[in-house]
């Protein structure tokens, strides 16, 4: 099934548009979110039991990425689109030793202040070690963008899986993250499959968690 995804992916993202919601929605449905929220520069799978994203989908654009507007100012906030049982707020993450951890990345959308702004709903966010966050998936992030710059434009899917308990109001702190990369002109894609850790993370390369689709789906129980 993944391998049909993947050979849906170049269908399903087009940045600031709906068209592809249908594509979106057959595989958000296999991850069965309870909610999805559709942003103006990426989708959402969001779980109310966790209280996070499942996953998230987004293209990004060569020629966008670089436009590097200033962060300052952009705050992290619920997201009141989400019912009132499934929203997670900042403070459920003050103090846990967990970074409020990005599935659609700020720089990936750099080129507008107001899909910045959603980049910080906390439905965009899920619990993330922050060696893992501001180290290993940083240098994953960057790669993303980097091959978008290199082959006009990649499309990406973020998700989550697993648990390894819990942070305040019952938000579930995932036990892994994951990252497929799909170059539409190539017809290829790079997967990547991280644990939700501070281990090893400091110095970790990126090429020691390429990985598959189908180890992937093996191990989040697609």
């Amino acid at each position: 099934m993944l391998r049909k995804l993947i050979l849906l992916i170049p269908f399903l993202l087009l940045a600031f548009s709906s068209s592809f919601t249908p594509h979106l929605n057959q595989y958000f449905k296999d991850l069965k979110c309870d909610v999805t929220l559709h942003k103006k520069a990426f989708d959402i799978c969001y779980s109310c039991k966790y209280k996070h994203p499942l996953a998230v989908a987004y293209m990004l654009q060569g020629d966008l990425v670089k436009k590097k507007l200033k962060r300052k100012g952009l705050r992290f906030r619920p997201d009141y689109n989400l019912p009132i049982k499934c929203r997670a707020y900042t403070k459920d993450y003050s103090k846990t030793g967990f970074d409020r951890g990005h599935l659609a990345p700020n720089a990936a959308f750099d080129y507008s202040k107001s899909v910045q702004k959603q980049t910080f709903l906390l439905s965009n966010i899920a619990p993330q070690k922050p060696q893992l966050n501001r180290k290993l998936w940083n240098k994953i992030e960057r790669l993303s963008r980097f091959l978008a710059v290199k082959y006009k434009k990649v499309e990406v899917i973020t998700g989550t899986c697993g648990s390894i308990g819990k942070i305040k109001n019952n938000v579930n702190i995932p036990r892994w993250w994951y990252k497929i990369i799909y170059i539409p002109s190539l017809k290829k894609s790079v997967a990547f499959l991280a644990p939700n850790t501070n281990s090893k993370m400091s110095k970790a390369k990126i090429k020691q968690f390429k990985t598959t689709i189908n180890t992937i789906k093996q191990t989040c129980g697609f």
